[in-house]
């Protein structure tokens, strides 16, 4: 990745965090984390990855809601972020989060069990 799309990456990843928190928080989402967002080579397409944290409905009602809405925040990106365009936006969910959570309880389970061998 070239150093103007990583730079771009960067921007774009800190403008759309705004808008989950300011212009789109009635969507009720809980709190939504852009974990990474990738550009392609001529800065026209993005891969935006996203966690939520705190919501009640799954992740795929969530994406389903925000690609609804995704002229609307691309239009409050293009307030924030001065580029000659506007990326054409691609949401996914990112559920490396939960995967992490998930590992840390197994270790966390087996070393419980093992403190429960070594005293027997």
């Amino acid at each position: 990745m070239s150093i103007r799309s990583e730079k771009v990456s960067e921007e774009i990843k800190h403008k759309i965090s705004e808008v989950f928190a300011k212009d789109l928080a009635e969507l009720n989402l809980g709190l939504v984390t852009v974990t990474k967002v990738l550009m392609s080579k001529d800065l026209k397409t993005s891969k935006i990855y996203l966690s939520f944290i705190g919501n009640k409905e799954p992740a795929e009602i969530c994406l389903e809601k925000i690609n609804y809405r995704k002229k609307l925040i691309r239009m409050h990106l293009s307030r924030k972020v001065y580029l000659k365009a506007i990326p054409e936006l691609f949401f996914f969910y990112d559920d490396t989060i939960e995967y992490a959570s998930k590992i840390d309880e197994l270790i966390k389970k087996i070393h419980k069990d093992d403190e429960g061998d070594n005293k027997e």
